[in-house]
């Protein structure tokens, strides 16, 4: 491959339909460590990730040891796997086409979630499209949504020897994605409609409902360059 632009893809709520499966998942794995006041209202958190919320929350209940983030992990996977068999994830629209014609191009796609990576994983498998697990990046690594994809277009530079990117657009449904965008310097597309899409446009975002239009919306992304 002979490149040096990359797309960052958010997953959840981007990609997949699966929000509302994955914070199922993720608050019954939380309670099961016995907070003594979880907030679930994950924007309060400083760090918009499940590592990051659980740190944070580990932090608030005053606990002396370090966050056991192995028993979180252990957890949130029977959780995910349980939510799952009754309540699968489906593909934001056109999702799937959008990351096989990808292939066909000179863009690297990489992966960039603050979703912990078995959760990460099920939901790329789900969409039926070959990805390289290299190149994704979660929560189980890095707390921060800064340092997640920062170090995702890190190993795809790393991976295909790229000095110098011509263009790195990162694509998410959260307003979190936007900011993480601008903190970074990279052009940035918001995936959403109705309310989401709204508040994008309000703070200067490019949006679309999914991924209907193709490759062409690469086109049209905003450049939050430094």
């Amino acid at each position: 491959m002979s490149t040096n632009s990359i797309v960052v893809f958010d997953i959840d709520g981007t990609l997949t339909d699966s929000v509302a499966q994955h914070q199922k998942a993720f608050e019954k794995a939380l309670r099961s460590f016995a907070f003594p006041a979880l907030r679930t209202d994950w924007a309060v958190y400083r760090h918009h990730s499940d590592s990051g919320t659980f740190e944070g929350a580990w932090e608030e209940a005053g606990w002396s040891q370090q966050p056991d983030h192995a028993a979180l992990e252990e957890r949130f996977r029977l959780e995910f796997d349980a939510v799952l068999e009754t309540d699968p994830v489906a593909p934001i629209s056109g999702a799937a086409e959008f990351l096989v014609a990808l292939r066909q191009t000179d863009w690297i796609p990489v992966f960039a979630t603050g979703s912990l990576r078995h959760g990460a994983l099920r939901k790329l498998t789900s969409l039926n499209v070959a990805f390289d697990e290299e190149l994704l990046v979660t929560a189980s690594e890095y707390p921060t949504r800064e340092e997640i994809v920062s170090h995702a277009i890190l190993r795809a530079k790393e991976k295909y020897s790229i000095a110098c990117t011509e263009r790195v657009v990162s694509i998410g449904d959260g307003i979190w994605d936007l900011k993480t965008a601008q903190n970074l310097g990279l052009e940035f597309l918001g995936i959403g409609f109705a309310d989401k899409a709204e508040r994008f446009r309000a703070l200067g975002a490019r949006v679309y409902p999914g991924f209907g239009d193709g490759l062409a919306i690469l086109a049209d992304a905003n450049p939050f360059r430094h």
